[in-house]
């Protein structure tokens, strides 16, 4: 795990703090252009009102961003039974890489095929094909809890019982959970849900571009160690 490179802090507030901007209009941008910004607000969850069903509020708003080297992603947890990780992944990782090992959706409804999937054993990949995360099934594992190379994971795991998940905000301007992490190196980073149906099912999973575009994992195989 690679955590001693990180700073996280956990906020529960009224108000979301001025100094930091959205990150609309920021998909595709170069993060070596002065106009990266330094710190970015994703919504992790649909803001409020929430669509219906349920499922369809299991996304991050929006789900790429791109920061400078040592800049810092806030997320604002939107609705309940959220917990966020955070993975490095190839720079090639494509959205498709990811939705290709993840349960198939109706195109219609957009919804899961087989509310069952997300029970059983699935290794998620990245645009190399190294393996991200190995979710096991549920039981035993009731989170997606795969500490192999994770950077960040709010609701882990404890022993049989997965942990508190967040409450997140439960209408428009209300009392939420806000999560602030510090990037320290760069590279694209997965950032998922580990609620194993809003992820396998539900497709709830963005992307973090951070700095100079260098890849953790093109240098070899993946071996879960750090890569300087």
């Amino acid at each position: 795990m690679q955590t001693r490179r990180t700073l996280l802090v956990v906020i529960a507030a009224l108000a979301f703090p001025a100094s930091l901007a959205t990150a609309q209009g920021l998909d595709g941008q170069d993060p070596d252009k002065d106009n990266a910004p330094d710190n970015v607000l994703v919504e992790f969850g649909s803001p409020h009102p929430q669509p219906v069903p349920a499922q369809l509020s299991h996304v991050l708003v929006p789900d790429e961003v791109t920061i400078r080297k040592g800049g810092t992603v806030t997320f604002r947890v939107n609705g309940g039974g959220h917990g966020i990780a955070i993975y490095p992944v190839s720079k090639h990782t494509t959205r498709d890489d990811i939705t290709e090992d993840l349960c198939v959706h109706d195109p219609t409804t957009n919804l899961c095929v087989d509310p069952t999937f997300a029970d059983g054993a699935h290794s998620i990949t990245d645009g190399r094909r190294h393996r991200v995360i190995a979710s096991g099934t549920n039981p035993p594992v009731v989170r997606l809890d795969d500490p192999t190379d994770r950077l960040l994971g709010t609701a882990t795991q404890i022993d049989a019982v997965g942990g508190t998940f967040h409450p997140g905000t439960a209408a428009p301007g209300g009392a939420g959970t806000f999560i602030r992490f510090q990037f320290l190196e760069s590279g694209r980073y997965l950032v998922i849900c580990m609620n194993r149906a809003h992820s396998l099912n539900d497709w709830m999973f963005g992307f973090v571009n951070v700095g100079n575009g260098h890849d953790h994992h093109d240098d070899g195989d993946h071996d879960g160690q750090d890569h300087e």
